[in-house]
């Protein structure tokens, strides 16, 4: 199934710190895409990934920044905090949802290295 497949080649891409390709192939992608992205970099294990949820923050879709929200909980860093408090000010006051989600990953990364 090519949905199965695009999740394997990202995780590929990712296990193999290929980021440079991953931004170009991916960060541009319909929004199924870059959700796919984000769990991807949830599952890994390597701060190379948060550079590019930090830019899936800025997606116009909330799904999206939904999702780079819930991986930069488990992956991000102190680094990490300041654009998800960008993020949180920039957030519609009717989106409780995504806000919640984002002082989690706050309170997640803060105090991480």
């Amino acid at each position: 199934m090519l949905f199965g497949s695009k999740e394997g080649k990202i995780a590929s891409l990712i296990k193999k710190g290929k980021w440079e390709v991953l931004s170009k192939k991916y960060l541009n992608a319909d929004s199924d895409t870059k959700i796919i992205l984000a769990r991807e970099c949830a599952k890994a294990n390597d701060p190379g990934v948060n550079s590019l949820l930090s830019t899936l923050l800025r997606d116009p879709d909330p799904k999206v920044q939904m999702e780079a929200v819930k991986a930069l909980a488990v992956t991000g860093k102190d680094h990490e905090v300041a654009q998800l408090q960008w993020l949180l000010e920039h957030v519609p006051d009717n989106n409780q949802e995504l806000k919640e989600a984002i002082e989690h990953a706050i309170g997640n990364c803060r105090g991480r290295r």
